[in-house]
């Protein structure tokens, strides 16, 4: 009885604030299919502790569901609105699990539709360790492996998405088209792009997040991403792996140059000048 008073009490404020940017009072909205999108790789990368990073919210829950429904992968035109119907059937389960758990007193921190979230951080990179190698020791499987690699690493920038608004924007395809392209076609490039990801999937979804909330920080970051944007273009001209090598140095050490030492003389230069 204890629980079922605190179930009602719970439900009834979560219905009066049910309505936010990402779902209604039946399920996800358009913003919320893409906040889906733009959160998988992150899931792909963390399993259970997407769950714990946002807290256990039913938007991160009805994601997780439906990242392991059968729908996700599909591509046609009507994707959107077939999710969206896909997410308000999970609501309903979801709100019905949490009125047994009421009821039981036991809670399960997983959505519904599912038992265990697929690969974890350490599996991830187990993976792609493996591909690597496998590239480097035969040749002749060097396409296939880049290509499981290139499906391991798949996703959108989250920064860049959540800065420009789409997976679909022109310059978030662009920063895909490099990777996809020049990267990840070279051992180089993909061993790279492996640290790489661990180390940028640590703090990215915590800016994405920051930038969905205030769109003054939005404007800062897109202010602060243009110039590593424009001076990524550079490696669309990467055509061979001594190339990439090559270009991705000079790109790291001009990116160097603009975001630390240019910032670093104007402060001397002013501390010289007072």
């Amino acid at each position: 009885m204890k629980y079922l008073l605190v179930f009602s009490i719970l439900f009834l404020a979560g219905s009066a604030y049910a309505q936010t940017p990402f779902r209604d009072t039946s399920g996800l909205t358009l913003n919320g299919i893409e906040w889906c999108e733009e959160n998988y790789q992150l899931y792909t990368f963390i399993g259970n502790d997407f769950f714990e990073h946002h807290q256990h919210s039913i938007e991160s829950r009805l994601c997780g569901n439906l990242y392991n429904d059968d729908l996700w992968p599909y591509s046609e035109h009507d994707r959107y609105q077939k999710l969206i119907e896909q997410s308000r059937m999970y609501y309903n389960l979801e709100i019905q699990e949490s009125s047994d758990e009421a009821k039981t007193g036991i809670v399960d921190t997983k959505p519904v539709n599912m038992e265990e979230i697929p690969q974890e951080v350490a599996q991830q990179q187990k993976e792609l360790e493996k591909s690597i190698a496998e590239s480097e020791s035969n040749e002749m499987d060097a396409n296939v492996q880049e290509t499981e690699v290139v499906n391991l690493e798949g996703g959108g920038c989250l920064i860049a998405t959540a800065t420009y608004g789409s997976e679909m924007a022109p310059q978030v395809q662009s920063l895909r088209e490099i990777r996809d392209s020049q990267l990840m076609n070279t051992n180089s490039g993909a061993s790279f792009m492996g640290g790489f990801n661990h180390w940028y999937y640590s703090f990215s979804p915590y800016i994405a997040d920051m930038e969905r909330e205030s769109p003054a920080f939005k404007e800062m970051i897109k202010i602060g991403i243009t110039p590593l944007l424009s001076s990524l273009s550079i490696m669309s001209y990467a055509e061979s792996e001594s190339e990439v090598a090559v270009y991705g140095i000079g790109v790291v050490l001009l990116n160097l140059g603009m975001y630390v030492a240019a910032p670093v003389m104007i402060v001397y230069k002013i501390k010289s000048i007072l």
